[in-house]
């Protein structure tokens, strides 16, 4: 095989030094927040104007136990209000905070994503643009409290 020249080295070298970065800070960013046998992961919040005091959060709960668990609200010092919310099944385009939460099976997940259930945010106490992030706090039976950061993107 023919040998390398120094530029193509180079080239080389900061190739898989970058390929190595992105898969370790991957391998960071999968999780976002654990408790007990409760994994959170995929946080991020709809970036608004700085004028805007609402905003949604989303994220992907996995339930790695044996026993299931339910989400059963949330808080944040970041805002006044945070609430689980879900489709209400009786009132087309409404939704509902969860009678007694949200069920996350054994070895389960549950995804609160645009369209679906969703965290909502009130009272935005600083603002939320994109890259900008708040704290909030998932409340779970089990689990108890799971810290999550939610990172403001423009989607």
């Amino acid at each position: 095989m023919k040998a390398l020249h120094e530029p193509q080295r180079r080239w080389l070298v900061m190739a898989i030094a970058l390929a190595w970065r992105a898969i370790s800070s991957r391998s960071a960013e999968a999780q976002d927040g654990q408790g007990g046998s409760v994994v959170v992961s995929g946080a991020w919040a709809r970036a608004v104007t700085p004028e805007a005091r609402e905003s949604q959060g989303f994220f992907i709960v996995r339930n790695a136990g044996a026993t299931a668990d339910l989400l059963v609200s949330a808080w944040s010092p970041d805002v006044e209000t945070a609430r689980v919310l879900e489709r209400d099944p009786i009132s087309a385009g409404a939704f509902r905070p969860p009678a007694e939460g949200l069920p996350i099976l054994p070895g389960g997940t549950l995804t609160l994503e645009p369209g679906g259930p969703y965290l909502a945010l009130n009272g935005l106490r600083q603002p939320l643009g994109s890259g900008n992030m708040i704290r909030v706090f998932l409340r779970f039976a089990q689990a108890g409290d799971v810290p999550v950061e939610l990172r403001g993107h423009d989607h």
